[in-house]
């Protein structure tokens, strides 16, 4: 019976890792359609993304402690209904000041929200190294989930407009995250981590913000996220390179295919090698992956190499949180996390389209990338270094 819990957890939990999906890959197939039939800029345009982010900083932290306390159902219910209004309005708008407005109440339960309710689950429902490997199983769920929509959503645009596009993915927000819900048992309905069998080591919410160790991770957090950015304008980087509708599709695919891939081959490299070696290989292979992505020739090797580091943010991170900081309010301290990557989406974000209008290209954002990746792995060294000490 326990077993099967467990895997029904797992599962909910994946699934909302494929929702999540919708808001990091897919909506970035909007960018030129929706900028082309309005004629708005795409750091204009992308900014909507930004102000979801920065409602989402400011609702996460606070959503972190409720789970702390009372679980997840609740919030992944809201999640469902509330998000998939907010993709149905974007469908019907024809200002700069509906996508704001709505993306300011989107971000509040969106890609912040449903990362930190699977990453609750997971760590619900498993303990120790068996937790870390179902976190890598479970978070390769944006991978699956945008290399299926990576292949539907870009002609469904081209064949039926953007505003069709909007209202599939509505459908599909809907019904990943209510069936998570469903899928979720009363376990989850109540009482957070430090009322279940779990390790309760490490620090309280409190004890980690006065903690050296907390800002390090919210440095390499914020460093991530903003390279991860460029993310939002990949369909059209790829568009700008002389490919089709269907060609930037199927690269979408390969990238989130990759993804999936990566996220489970980072759970056995950091197994296999140890978190430091591990978290060098995979940013290393981060940075390189933009620097690729300069040359129409390398684009495929690009993806892939990128797909690889994005898996970081729900891999790598979570576990050098645990390692560093340990588990004893985990969801309240990743609440705080996920402000600095809200924070730094709120800036960065537009930032690349902004370089596009001022510059023409994405290069000058390509070479940016890298540096910030270097930043970042940096970080959390420093943070898991200090903490050994």
């Amino acid at each position: 019976m326990k077993q099967r819990s467990a895997l029904l957890a797992s599962l909910a939990a994946f699934l909302l890792m494929m929702a999540m999906a919708i808001t990091t890959s897919v909506l970035g197939f909007f960018v030129t359609p929706v900028c082309e039939e309005l004629g708005w800029g795409r750091g204009s345009f992308t900014l909507y993304v930004s102000l979801m982010t920065v409602s989402a900083a400011i609702g996460t932290p606070l959503m972190g402690q409720y789970i702390n306390r009372k679980g997840v159902k609740t919030i992944v219910l809201i999640s469902g209904i509330w998000c998939s209004a907010a993709l149905l309005v974007f469908s019907f708008a024809n200002s700069l000041w509906v996508f704001y407005i709505t993306g300011m109440m989107m971000g509040v339960f969106a890609t912040n929200c449903v990362s930190l309710c699977a990453n609750v689950v997971v760590q619900q429902t498993f303990s120790g190294e068996r937790a870390s490997g179902v976190l890598g199983i479970v978070m390769a769920g944006s991978g699956v989930g945008g290399m299926i929509l990576s292949l539907i959503v870009p002609g469904l645009i081209n064949d039926y407009g953007w505003r069709m596009g909007y209202r599939f993915l509505a459908v599909c927000w809907m019904a990943l995250v209510l069936s998570a819900f469903f899928l979720l048992g009363k376990q989850n309905t109540s009482g957070g981590v430090s009322q279940r069998s779990l390790p309760t080591d490490g620090m309280t919410r409190a004890e980690a913000l006065r903690s050296p160790l907390l800002y390090l991770l919210i440095a390499a957090m914020f460093a991530m996220t903003a390279c991860s950015g460029i993310q939002q304008q990949l369909p059209a980087l790829l568009s700008g390179m002389d490919f089709d509708a269907t060609q930037v599709g199927i690269m979408v695919s390969v990238m989130t295919a990759s993804l999936a891939v990566g996220k489970i081959l980072q759970g056995l490299l950091y197994s296999k090698l140890g978190i430091v070696k591990g978290s060098i290989i995979m940013m290393t292979l981060f940075g390189v992956g933009y620097v690729l992505l300069l040359n129409r020739n390398t684009v495929y090797p690009g993806l892939v190499t990128v797909a690889f580091g994005l898996g970081t943010i729900t891999t790598l991170l979570p576990t050098m949180t645990r390692l560093t900081l340990g588990s004893r309010e985990y969801p309240a301290i990743w609440g705080i996390l996920t402000t600095a990557s809200s924070v730094s989406g709120f800036f960065t974000t537009p930032l690349w389209g902004m370089v596009y209008d001022a510059t023409g290209s994405y290069r000058l954002a390509l070479l940016i990338a890298p540096v910030l990746v270097a930043i970042s792995l940096l970080a959390l060294l420093a943070a898991y270094q200090k903490n050994k000490q």
